[in-house]
C-alpha cells in the first residue's frame, strides 16, 4: 500500500494521568486534555515537555489542543442571563452533578452539592476506571476556587474549561492563552448546538483573524497540514529498493 498525502495519521492522545503523559511524550502529535485554567495548563505543558525530552523530542511538535466552552453574548447582560440559564440547568440536571460526583469518585447519596468541596473529598485517590486527568484538574480548581460539586459542573461544563463574556472576551481569552505559551489552539465545546457554534463561527472568529490569530483560508490538503506538523520520514525503504546496491 502506498503511503497516504500526510506520511501517516496523525496521532491524537487524550488523557492527563502520568501514564497518559508519558505516552503523549512518546508518540503524540496532538493532544486533547481537560486544563482548568493557566495554572494547570503550565504544569501540563511542563510534565508535557519533560515526557518529550525524555524521548528525544521536543514539546514543540506536539499540538495542546485543550477542551473550550465558549458562553458568548452580545453584551454583558446577555452573556450573564445566558449563563445563569446554563447554571441553572446545571444544577437542575442531575446528569451534570452525577458527572462531577464521579468524575471525584464521591458518594452522591452523602454528599452535599451545595456545600463546598473539602479537602478529604479533593485528596484522592482517583476512581478507578475513570480518567485521571480528569479527577486531578477538577480537584485541583474546586480546592484553589472553594467550589461545591454544582459549581464545579457550573465552571467546567462537560468537564472541560468555559470562559463566559462578550465576542471580544472570548477572543481575548484565546488570545491570551495562545500568546503566552500555553496551549496550541483549542478544541471548541459549544455550550449550546447549534446557536453557540453559530454564534462563535459569526462573531468570535473574525476578532480573531482581525488579531492574526486565526487563518483565513487552508494552505494544505490534510489535517496534518492543518495543524503545521510535518510529514514524517518513511520508517522502511520501498518494497523497489530493498537491497539495491551502488553502482
Amino acid at each position: 500500500m502506498p503511503r497516504s498525502p500526510q506520511g501517516r495519521p496523525v496521532t491524537v492522545q487524550a488523557g492527563a494521568s502520568p501514564p497518559g503523559v508519558a505516552l503523549a511524550g512518546r508518540f503524540a502529535e496532538a493532544v486533547y486534555t481537560p486544563l482548568l485554567d493557566r495554572e494547570a495548563a503550565r504544569g501540563y505543558r511542563a510534565r508535557l515537555a519533560g515526557q518529550a525530552r525524555r524521548y528525544g523530542r521536543e514539546v514543540s511538535g506536539i499540538r495542546l489542543l485543550p477542551g473550550l466552552t465558549p458562553v458568548i453574548g452580545g453584551t454583558e447582560a446577555e452573556v450573564r442571563a445566558r449563563f445563569a440559564e446554563l447554571e441553572a440547568g446545571v444544577h437542575q440536571d442531575a446528569r451534570q452533578l452525577a458527572r462531577v460526583t464521579r468524575t471525584l469518585g464521591l458518594d452522591p447519596a452523602t454528599t452535599d452539592p451545595e456545600a463546598p468541596l473539602a479537602e478529604a473529598q479533593l485528596s484522592g485517590p482517583p476512581p478507578d476506571r475513570l480518567p485521571t486527568g480528569f479527577f486531578r484538574t477538577h480537584a485541583e480548581i474546586a480546592r484553589r476556587e472553594g467550589l461545591s460539586l454544582s459549581g464545579l459542573a457550573a465552571r467546567a461544563i462537560g468537564g472541560h474549561r468555559s470562559v463566559v463574556g462578550t465576542p471580544e472576551r472570548i477572543a481575548d481569552d484565546i488570545t491570551g492563552w495562545w500568546s503566552a505559551g500555553l496551549v496550541d489552539g483549542f478544541t471548541l465545546l459549544p455550550d449550546a448546538l447549534p446557536d453557540g457554534l453559530d454564534t462563535f463561527v459569526d462573531h468570535v472568529v473574525p476578532i480573531l483573524r482581525k488579531r492574526g490569530v486565526f487563518r483565513h483560508g487552508y494552505t494544505g490538503t490534510t489535517l496534518r497540514d492543518h495543524l503545521g506538523l510535518p510529514t514524517p520520514a518513511p520508517s522502511h525503504e520501498p518494497s523497489g529498493q530493498k537491497g539495491a546496491t551502488a553502482r
